[in-house]
């Protein structure tokens, strides 16, 4: 009986040693409320952390807007995550609301309760994203944090900037260096000769963090979303009633239905994190440059840090994101 015990109780502590393993810490940056490929990959995230894959240990938005800011802690509560740390670019760009925001936050459950109850606001003292980031990243293992960014580069800009502090003795670049394994941003074009959105609309951040960036980083460029479209049948069917979920209803009221949309945030998160290696490809090492009015350069270097994704399938790629945005429901 003794022996049976110590074996089950070896299975159970290598079983957790191996779910502790596979828990990558994971930061997510994120401009909630511009295009709703950031709502669909914050549900990605969801779904790694429940598989217990990652850990998601907090949330940046560098969109200046206060409702992107409720809608993320509204979502984050829905999914039973009432304390995820939160960091806001107060001077960062993107003010207005554009189309989703209010209406999630103003949705109703059939009972007539609201639909998602956040707590914190622009009132809530929540730290510049920046600081929150360096408080993110200390207290993580060295070399272990993976950091996506899916909008403009503002809050890893000033992350990458920032001087010694009460949080740690180490400025931007070291700190970076010290905790964080990769950085996975959505940003540039590699396909054409044309300035990319999130890279122009904080131009300055963009060139920041590709001069300063100490880690390997991989950009999935604007040419990846737009070869692989999220199916809005996928929004209709695979969430229940799609007027009870804020995905499903930040979804609807992006674009008047039916539309299939491009997964331009989806891929970072996808590269980023999942197992499966065949979905997307990289590129050889190398670096990136920007030139004056923000178009991307990629330079082959054998020792660079830089890289970027290639859609080697894109039908198998729509198959893979579905299937991680729904939960393999």
């Amino acid at each position: 009986m003794k022996k049976s015990f110590l074996a089950l109780f070896t299975t159970l502590f290598l079983l957790s040693c191996s779910v502790t393993q596979k828990s990558i810490p994971v930061i997510f940056d994120t401009d909630m409320g511009n295009d709703i490929d950031d709502a669909l990959a914050l549900e990605m995230l969801f779904n790694y952390e429940d598989a217990r894959q990652i850990a998601l240990k907090g949330i940046t938005i560098c969109k200046r807007n206060p409702h992107s800011i409720e809608f993320v802690d509204g979502v984050c509560r829905f999914h039973g995550r009432e304390n995820m740390p939160l960091g806001f670019a107060y001077n960062g760009t993107l003010p207005d609301d554009y189309y989703y925001l209010l209406p999630t936050l103003e949705a109703k459950k059939e009972d007539g309760t609201p639909l998602i109850t956040p707590s914190r606001g622009i009132d809530s003292g929540i730290d510049e994203g920046y600081v929150a980031l360096r408080k993110m990243l200390i207290k993580e293992k060295d070399g272990s944090v993976v950091l996506i960014a899916t909008g403009p580069l503002t809050n890893i800009a000033n992350l990458l900037k920032s001087d010694p502090d009460d949080i740690s003795p180490l400025g931007g670049v070291d700190l970076v260096k010290k905790k964080v394994k990769s950085l996975h941003i959505m940003n540039g074009n590699f396909a054409v000769d044309t300035p990319e959105w999130n890279t122009i609309t904080d131009l300055d951040a963009s060139r920041v963090v590709y001069e300063l960036c100490p880690v390997p980083l991989i950009a999935s460029g604007y040419e990846v979303g737009c070869a692989v479209k999220y199916p809005h049948e996928s929004i209709l069917n695979d969430f229940g009633d799609p007027n009870q979920n804020p995905l499903t209803v930040a979804y609807m009221h992006y674009q008047p239905m039916p539309y299939d949309r491009e997964t331009w945030d989806l891929t970072s998160v996808f590269d980023a994190l999942d197992e499966d290696r065949t979905v997307f490809q990289r590129s050889e090492p190398g670096l990136i440059t920007l030139r004056e009015d923000g178009a991307t350069i990629f330079t082959p270097e054998p020792d660079g840090l830089h890289r970027f994704l290639i859609v080697p399938d894109p039908e198998k790629a729509k198959k893979a994101l579905v299937s991680r945005v729904t939960g393999n429901k």
